[in-house]
């Protein structure tokens, strides 16, 4: 909070809550979860760590401390969508239940169903833990497919171009077009930027023919400019201290070709 306060203070945030922010194993119940979930521990299905992953707080310091778009049903820094320009972006959270008939799968679902495309031609979904993540993570990696299991149906169906996330420690960036793991078979590409933290990251990868692009130990963050309804640009630009001389350089870019 320190490090961001000086631009958070001017400067409108899309947050999203991921496992430092949301998992615990107790405290929960009595109304104490700001995202409305009524038992003790939160989310715990049998495929994931959330149980003992990180020691969350709840959303608590979270959603008191930003303050996200509210439309259609939307709950607070967990789940909520917004357009900018030409884009509709829409911030689901891995660490709640989002498998078929729970209440942020309904509402993704009627989200997706609600977008104009004539006025907002792009979708791009985030979510903290990525679908598709081929680090040494086994434990993690379940997440992502068991999330596969779940809503990878509808970012086909809806025809969402791009997908966002974090939580492992580097960059990573899939083919274009993935969906049940093959590259040009209708879906979105996924993109992982978790850098911030990219000092912690030593692992090594899984042969994956979707994995296009993998640059470690690196801080850096993402860049779209969206040039029209039918071409969006995203850079990874690597970032350091000031008196490196390549910060600033841009070390993968993509463009994101669509027929609409």
């Amino acid at each position: 909070m320190h490090m961001i306060q000086s631009f958070a203070a001017r400067v409108p945030l899309m947050v999203g809550v991921g496992n430092h922010e949301y998992d615990h194993t107790k405290g929960g119940a009595g109304g104490k979860d700001p995202s409305g979930v009524t038992d003790d521990h939160g989310f715990m299905p049998e495929w994931g760590n959330f149980d003992v992953d990180s020691g969350g707080e709840c959303g608590v310091p979270t959603s008191q401390r930003f303050t996200m778009p509210a439309s259609n049903n939307s709950n607070g820094v967990f789940w909520y969508s917004h357009d900018f320009a030409s884009v509709h972006t829409i911030m689901l959270s891995s660490e709640h239940n989002m498998t078929e008939g729970s209440v942020q799968y309904e509402w993704f679902l009627e989200d997706l169903k609600s977008v104009n495309r004539s006025l907002t031609p792009w979708i791009i979904v985030e979510l903290h833990r990525p679908l598709y993540q081929s680090e040494f993570y086994w434990s993690n990696n379940a997440v992502g497919v068991a999330m596969r299991y779940e809503i990878e149906d509808l970012l086909k169906e809806f025809k969402v171009d791009l997908v966002l996330a974090g939580h492992y420690h580097a960059y990573l960036r899939t083919c274009d077009g993935l969906y049940r793991s093959k590259c040009n078979n209708g879906g979105p590409m996924h993109i992982c930027v978790g850098t911030s933290g990219a000092h912690l990251d030593a692992a090594l990868l899984y042969p994956q023919k979707w994995t296009d692009v993998f640059i470690q130990q690196e801080w850096g963050y993402g860049r779209i400019t969206v040039a029209n309804a039918t071409a969006m640009h995203y850079e990874f630009v690597k970032a350091r201290a000031d008196n490196d001389t390549a910060a600033g350089t841009v070390r993968d870019d993509v463009w994101l070709i669509r027929e609409r």
